[in-house]
């Protein structure tokens, strides 16, 4: 018993880890009651939501803010689309990856192929479950956690 005593005080309480800066999601999406809703499930999930309602806004956040990893992107927005965000993403040469989900009321497979080949990540159909939309943003980070820590340290 005194052995089993010994090894108890030996063992440190576990450190409370270090408080983290919550990740920045761009939502681009320019019907307001939608926008709020993706917005309030997104700190509900600890994430920082940064609003666009319209494709030149949503490009300006992503060229200002290198923080901004995951972008949700309207495909129907005004301004540029949420693919022509999505494309300008995808042929600029400097900043981070930026995870692309376009989030679109069109449901038809082919358009969802035509959004995955033009360089979106994901594609959820709206209405969209929140535990799916939660999910594909977790799948999300896990890829951003992998292309980070696989960069040389001179990178990062």
């Amino acid at each position: 018993m005194e052995e089993k005593e010994a090894y108890f005080k030996k063992t440190e309480e576990p450190k409370p880890a270090k408080a983290q800066k919550p990740h920045k999601i761009l939502v681009a999406e320019d019907n307001p009651v939608v926008r709020k809703g993706l917005n309030n499930f997104l700190v509900k999930w600890g994430y920082e939501p940064i609003e666009a309602d319209n494709g030149d806004t949503a490009w300006n956040a992503l060229e200002t803010d290198p923080a901004i990893r995951i972008a949700i992107l309207d495909w129907n927005i005004p301004g540029l689309s949420g693919m022509q965000v999505c494309q300008r993403i995808r042929t600029r040469t400097d900043g981070p990856y930026v995870y692309t989900v376009i989030f679109s009321a069109r449901s038809s497979i082919e358009e969802q192929v035509l959004a995955l080949e033009g360089g979106a990540d994901d594609y959820l159909v709206k209405p969209a479950k929140p535990s799916l939309l939660r999910a594909r943003l977790g799948v999300g980070l896990r890829i951003l956690n992998l292309l980070d820590a696989s960069k040389p340290a001179s990178a990062k």
